[in-house]
């Protein structure tokens, strides 16, 4: 070899070296934008500069890194920039070691306060009053569909959607003990369903039972030796459990999609995506007028749920996904037409796709 192990080790040296003193750089100029953000009122969280940051990285990038691995690498900077200015808080459905939590790492990186809260309402609750905050919130899963608990809170708080979040779902069967006589199997509602028929051929006659998350029944599993949980794999790390059966959720394409709540809508990125909520009148070919007016502005549909309105028997409120944001002219049509049309229409959020 032309060059040994240890000269090559140096040069890795050395660019590690002018990495730290870029990154001192970069800090520096940080903390005069945190600066000028104090002075003039603005929040320390811009989900949309980095968003902007994580697609120029993509653009610039030559490999061998993924723009995945880069994305990482860059999210943890990011998060450790905003650390400078002052803590990002942001609300999941806690306790630690949940999927909500694993979101919110994934999204906003270590460096940001993570606070945990008991349930959706308390995420919107946070969100609204408090400045700058941003909470993250699960919307639909691949196996078990879509989450109407979060849609519902919509209709109730201002919050907007920001970003989203797409993670990987790993369940696993957690416990002290690998003797498969366990007298029962805790975890949350989605997980359960998301691992039934596992659970059905695996593990028949086994009696399970729903707890407030998947960190809550490993919690429970680690004090009692008898029982079994399903989680993540965290979970069991920080609850001293086994992992007795990886990866048993009976889709290996498991993916749970989750809102980033936020103050406000996003800017336009040029490729976005916006979300409505609808009430119509109850009147035959209701629905199908408003569907009618969104294909004749060309927009592409992505996501249609429809809730309870709440307010009245038979009414229902309808919400939508659409490609493109409210500042571009067909949209800004749509949603127009839609408002001399229809009973309501609130936009819940704006961001990049």
């Amino acid at each position: 070899m032309s060059q040994s192990i240890n000269e090559l080790r140096l040069a890795i040296d050395a660019v590690d070296k002018r990495l730290v003193e870029l990154l001192v750089e970069r800090a520096a100029i940080v903390h005069k934008i945190g600066h000028l953000k104090s002075v003039a009122g603005e929040p320390v969280l811009d989900l949309d500069r980095e968003q902007h940051v994580l697609k120029r990285i993509s653009e610039l990038n030559p490999g061998p890194y993924t723009d995945e691995h880069l994305h990482a690498i860059f999210r943890e900077i990011m998060s450790a920039s905003r650390d400078l200015e002052g803590p990002v808080q942001v609300a999941y459905l806690g306790p630690p070691h949940t999927f909500s939590h694993q979101a919110a790492l994934q999204h906003f990186g270590r460096s940001a306060e993570l606070v945990p809260m008991g349930s959706f309402n308390e995420i919107f609750d946070y969100v609204d009053r408090s400045h700058g905050a941003a909470g993250v919130v699960p919307i639909e899963n691949t196996t078990s569909g879509t989450i109407g608990e979060t849609l519902d809170l919509f209709t109730t708080h201002n919050a907007h959607i920001k970003a989203e979040i797409n993670l990987p779902i790993s369940h696993n069967l957690l416990a002290s003990s690998t003797s498969e006589t366990w007298t029962t199997i805790y975890s949350h509602p989605q997980a359960l369903a998301q691992c039934r028929g596992w659970l059905d051929r695996i593990v028949p006659g086994i009696p399970t039972m729903e707890v407030s998350s998947t960190a809550e029944a490993a919690r429970r599993a680690g004090q009692e030796p008898e029982t079994a949980a399903i989680g993540p794999l965290s979970a069991a790390e920080a609850n001293n459990l086994e992992v007795v059966h990886q990866d048993i959720q009976d889709l290996a394409s498991n993916q749970t999609r989750f809102y980033v709540l936020g103050d406000a809508p996003a800017p336009a990125s040029g490729k976005d995506k916006v979300a409505l909520m609808v009430a119509v009148s109850d009147r035959v070919g209701a629905l199908h007028d408003v569907l009618g007016h969104l294909r004749e502005k060309e927009l592409n549909l992505s996501f249609i749920q429809s809730r309870p309105s709440r307010l009245k028997s038979g009414d229902y409120l309808f919400f939508l996904e659409l490609e493109g944001h409210p500042d571009e002219p067909a949209v800004t049509k749509a949603i127009n037409t839609l408002v001399s049309e229809t009973v309501v229409v609130r936009i819940l959020g704006a961001w990049a796709a």
